[in-house]
């Protein structure tokens, strides 16, 4: 199975949903807008038949639009009557006729005004109360959407002098990225968005494979931002039951439980005001879920056995080989969690999509390998490289790292041939066939946003 498609950010999502609103209702101008500095309406997308270009500078007062601020207050989808009168939202450009069909629909993250969604058409009587019911639901994802949106566009706009900014300021910044090896064009897409990441506390959501470095990408992405002088601490969520991972991410104190023979941290403390990695968080149990939002959203916990509520700063970064969405489906992966995580997602192609990378990071393990030996003359044959670059590489960096480990082992001379390679490679080709092991599929925003729609509506 070939990966689909790569990962969307939220404009598009946006694009997606309005496509969606229209397959419903056959508007004629769709209009999103977002709240600045709490009382300035400004586009940030309009389509349909009536869109023209100027809407996209299009902005207005609130202060001067006493009607608007009423119904975003009431937080209720408004609907003109045919013979209401009232302000034309874009009449500075378009000259819409009276008695026009015409929408208002506040968009609130929790008990924050952060938008409206208006929807206009020149005939009369084309929206109605069924309407109305509908576009509350699809109000709450452009809800979450915009709010993305509002962040992705200062990661893009703004960020990028910032992570400039700090760059300069590191004496080295290849020392940060010395582990991110790769020059194929889909590793340049991952290098490219660790830079762009780092010098926010965005939420990252590392996918691919297992053993496409998610671990490395997140120590870049920490080392690269401002908190790089502080702790990174890893913690991966498959590998404890429910009771110990709940003491390991939160701490517990004395006696809490049989054991507990002494008050223990845990790695949200450990990592205060520094990176906390979550590997595997899709194997994070249910029922730890709710404790983990609470902390992304509220900064603070309790301790197992704890009554005392404890504040944390942490940077969050995740990762999954896994399918998220399918586990949202199965109601294994809580919702509110995933789009908490969702943020920023990168995506880590596996090594049989990056290319010549495979011979860049098999000379680096070399070197590695002749430092841990002490050997001095050791090199690749020119055809144990050719065979490098023509396989269709069946694992990942982990694997081609043991790979070359084992092939130094086996040469004992100056050079490594097709042979000491050979068998790892195909004991490789033949474990993933038993397998049946599948390409990784990212998780795409609107398909995301689709079923989310879909199971909403039903």
């Amino acid at each position: 199975m070939q990966r689909t498609g790569l990962i969307i950010g939220p404009e598009y999502t946006m694009d997606l949903i309005l496509d969606v609103l229209r397959s419903m209702v056959d508007y004629e101008l769709a209009v999103v807008m977002s709240i600045e500095n709490g009382s300035t309406l400004k586009v940030r997308k309009a389509k349909g038949i009536l869109y023209k270009p100027e809407l996209d500078d299009f902005e207005l007062s609130l202060d001067f639009r006493k009607d608007l601020k009423k119904i975003i207050n009431n937080r209720e989808t408004y609907l003109f009557k045919e013979d209401e009168k009232h302000i034309d939202t874009y009449s500075e450009i378009l000259d819409l006729p009276d008695g026009h069909s015409c929408l208002v629909s506040p968009l609130y993250i929790q008990d924050t005004p952060i938008g409206v969604l208006t929807l206009d058409h020149r005939s009369c009587s084309m929206f109605d109360a069924t309407l109305v019911k509908s576009i509350n639901t699809l109000s709450g994802l452009l809800s979450v959407n915009l709010a993305q949106y509002h962040t992705n566009k200062i990661l893009y706009e703004q960020n990028k002098n910032l992570v400039n900014e700090r760059n300069n300021l590191l004496q080295d910044v290849n020392t940060s990225l010395k582990n991110v090896i790769g020059e194929s064009e889909r590793w340049k897409e991952v290098v490219n968005n660790i830079r762009l990441v780092a010098g926010r506390d965005t939420p990252v959501l590392l996918q691919g494979e297992t053993g496409t470095g998610k671990e490395v990408v997140a120590r870049a992405v920490h080392n690269l931002s401002l908190r790089a002088q502080r702790p990174f601490i890893a913690i991966n969520c498959s590998t404890l039951t429910d009771s110990l991972m709940e003491s390991e991410l939160f701490g517990h104190e004395k006696g809490a439980f049989t054991g507990a023979i002494n008050k223990k941290p845990g790695r949200f403390e450990l990592a205060h005001s520094g990176t906390l990695f979550l590997d595997e968080i899709g194997e994070l149990p249910l029922n730890l879920q709710p404790k983990l939002l609470r902390v992304i959203q509220e900064g603070e916990f309790e301790r197992v056995g704890g009554i005392k509520t404890i504040k944390t700063d942490v940077r969050i970064i995740t990762a999954t080989n896994t399918d998220l969405l399918e586990a949202v489906k199965k109601k294994s992966f809580r919702e509110d969690l995933f789009y908490r995580l969702n943020v920023f997602p990168v995506y880590l192609p596996p090594l049989r999509e990056r290319g010549d990378d495979v011979v860049l990071l098999a000379r680096y393990f070399l070197g590695d390998i002749k430092k841990k030996y002490g050997i001095i003359n050791l090199d690749f044959s020119r055809e144990s490289i050719e065979y490098l670059k023509s396989s269709k590489w069946p694992g990942n960096v982990r694997e081609l790292q043991n790979t070359v480990e084992r092939a130094v082992l086996l040469c004992g001379d100056e050079k490594i041939n097709v042979s000491h390679l050979q068998s790892s490679v195909e004991e490789a080709m033949t474990g993933q066939e038993r397998a049946g092991a599948k390409d990784f599929i990212p998780l795409r925003l609107d398909v995301v946003i689709r079923d989310h729609i879909e199971r909403t509506l039903e």
